[in-house]
């Protein structure tokens, strides 16, 4: 409000000026037309008219720099506004982006919501910096000066808005080819976006199968895309932009020619004639900067469509039973998985109950299910049908910050963020994890040190010559594979979670290591709830039951010696994992 104000005192400033040059011309050249003293600003001028110049020039110096100190303030504060729009924005497009449901990114690329986040967001902030507040001067300025000029001369102001209906008819028919092209600019910019963050994600594969040449010249071909779909918009506005000041300038030319017959006629001053003219420029600006309006308009309408999409998609289900003590029983009841347009379920009626402080362990060849079935008990994936359930509680009626905060868990794919290795690992000891608030940083030193040991990374740490505070790359870019993912498993039992799922979690150690993690882990395994996902049956022939999974079905279950007295699919993965070892030790 307080912009809009000092707007309106700027252009009450700049629709003074010309009447003030108005009143001093009549002075300087003594003429005087009645009917125009209403014009005239309630000034007390001295006897000479070269002391009544003088005041004149005092009086538009004064009201000059005050403009300038009042237009500064309206800038700013309009600027200032658009500034935390665009930061409010932002921030319900990222808080909203991270309560999405898992299925949401994988149907999405990264190279597209990232342009979102910048691109789109941007162009909300140019419109509402620039073209909002040049919509609002415009509008002043034009109804301001059309007002003064009809007090001076009301068919001459009549007469200059002959151009408007053009004008009105060609900017409709841009409106609409600048909203759609822009959007085609956006799409092809995300695109461009994407295949640079693939690039970069992956440019060990690029360097290892010397891919340079292609990715270089796939990026050129969609950059030359990038190029036409701004050329098809350059044309448009090209056309547009010049149309408009060709129209003012023959409505300048007829209004010159008209007012100057007056003049002429002694039915109009000179100082009204000129102060008309003033006017007429001044509603001109607005109306050759209705191209530039229209045009950032259009892109701001085209990328709040854009970002209103993603916001309109439901966010997840945060659920709402009560933040009650987990115990960590888990029981799956006929539940059933298949990805959306998919017609075979990943995984098919499994029924299973693991009593809270047991070890499940779940085997199977690759795309049996088992990482499917280990992520519907966070609520990562959703059950097509069935039930998942926590203490004998559905995890669709359990608060999702709750329900993980009770869980860790620990992908394959372990993921690092940019930070330390110490920050890295205290991430589990986050807002939800209840007594993160607890834990001051005495303590949470001698956390990260237990974990770091039980996950058998405290070894490696002393190699690095930082230690824990050694930064980590992007993505654990700088870290080998066995050492990111025994952080993960580190940052997921310093939670000391109820309920700890290790999905294939050390594929990428050797046994030795493997058998030191699975040592330490025993005392903590006895008293929670633990799901282990592995290839090499060595990790869970411990575990106090073990299910074998074979398209999507439980096709055999027990413990490791019943399986393997069983003589079917699991003895023969025994069989062949002993005869492996037995090879590799010889």
């Amino acid at each position: 409000m307080l912009g809009l104000l000092l707007l309106l005192v700027v252009q009450s400033i700049t629709t003074a000026l010309p009447l003030l040059l108005k009143q001093a011309i009549d002075v300087a050249n003594g003429s005087a037309i009645e009917g125009t003293d209403k014009l005239t600003l309630p000034l007390k001028l001295p006897a000479d008219p070269r002391d009544a110049i003088a005041l004149f020039c005092w009086v538009i110096a004064a009201l000059a720099v005050i403009g300038w100190a009042v237009n500064f303030g309206m800038r700013w504060y309009f600027t200032s506004v658009s500034r935390r729009v665009e930061a409010d924005i932002r921030r319900a497009y990222v808080e909203h982006l991270v309560r999405l449901p898992l299925r949401f990114f994988h149907e999405r690329r990264v190279g597209d919501l990232m342009s979102r986040a910048i691109n789109d967001v941007e162009a909300i902030q140019r419109f509402l910096h620039q073209a909002f507040r040049m919509t609002l001067t415009g509008l002043l300025t034009f109804f301001l000066s059309l007002t003064v000029m009809c007090l001076i001369d009301w068919k001459l102001a009549l007469l200059s808005l002959a151009p408007m209906p053009i004008m009105v008819l060609a900017t409709n028919a841009v409106a609409g080819r600048v909203r759609d092209g822009y959007r085609l600019v956006q799409e092809q910019f995300a695109t461009m976006t994407t295949r640079i963050q693939e690039n970069l994600s992956g440019m060990r594969v690029v360097k290892a199968n010397a891919l340079e040449p292609r990715q270089i010249d796939g990026f050129a071909r969609l950059n030359e895309q990038y190029v036409e779909r701004n050329r098809a918009l350059v044309v448009v506005r090209s056309l547009f932009f010049p149309f408009t000041g060709f129209l003012n300038g023959i409505s300048m030319v007829v209004l010159l020619w008209l007012g100057g017959l007056r003049v002429i006629d002694e039915s109009l001053t000179l100082g009204a004639f000129v102060a008309f003219n003033a006017y007429v420029i001044r509603m001109s600006r607005p109306l050759m900067m209705l191209g530039r309006m229209v045009d950032e308009y259009q892109r701001a309408v085209a990328s709040l469509a854009r970002i209103e999409a993603i916001l309109q998609y439901p966010p997840e289900d945060r659920g709402s039973g009560s933040d009650r003590e987990i115990v960590g029983e888990v029981e799956l009841r006929h539940v059933s998985f298949a990805f959306p347009g998919d017609e075979t379920p990943v995984l098919d009626d499994i029924s299973l109950r693991i009593p809270a402080g047991d070890t499940l362990a779940i085997v199977g060849r690759v795309g049996s299910g088992k990482s499917v079935l280990a992520r519907l008990l966070p609520r990562l994936l959703e059950p097509t049908s069935g039930e998942v359930l926590v203490d004998g509680t559905p995890v669709s009626a359990m608060p999702v910050a709750a329900l993980r905060g009770a869980i860790g868990f620990v992908p394959q794919d372990s993921f690092l963020f940019s930070e330390t290795i110490r920050e890295n690992l205290l991430i589990g000891l986050d807002a939800g994890n209840p007594k993160a608030d607890d834990i001051a940083p005495p303590d949470s030193t001698q956390a990260v040190a237990w974990a770091a040991e039980i996950s058998q990374l405290a070894g490696d740490l002393a190699d690095f010559p930082a230690g824990y505070e050694t930064l980590v790359g992007e993505r654990g870019v700088t870290l080998s594979g066995g050492q990111k993912q025994r952080a993960a498993l580190a940052r997921a039992v310093i939670r000391e979670p109820r309920i700890l799922i290790l999905d294939d979690a050390l594929a990428s150690v050797d046994t030795h290591t493997e058998e030191r993690i699975l040592e330490g882990l025993r005392g903590i395994m006895r008293s929670r709830t633990t799901i282990i996902i592995a290839h090499r049956l060595s990790t869970v022939r411990d575990a106090d039951h073990i299910i074998l999974l074979e398209g999507g079905r439980i096709a055999e279950s027990g413990t490791h010696d019943e399986l393997v007295a069983l003589a079917g699919l699991y003895a023969d993965m025994h069989r062949r994992q002993s005869l492996n070892q037995e090879l590799g030790d010889l």
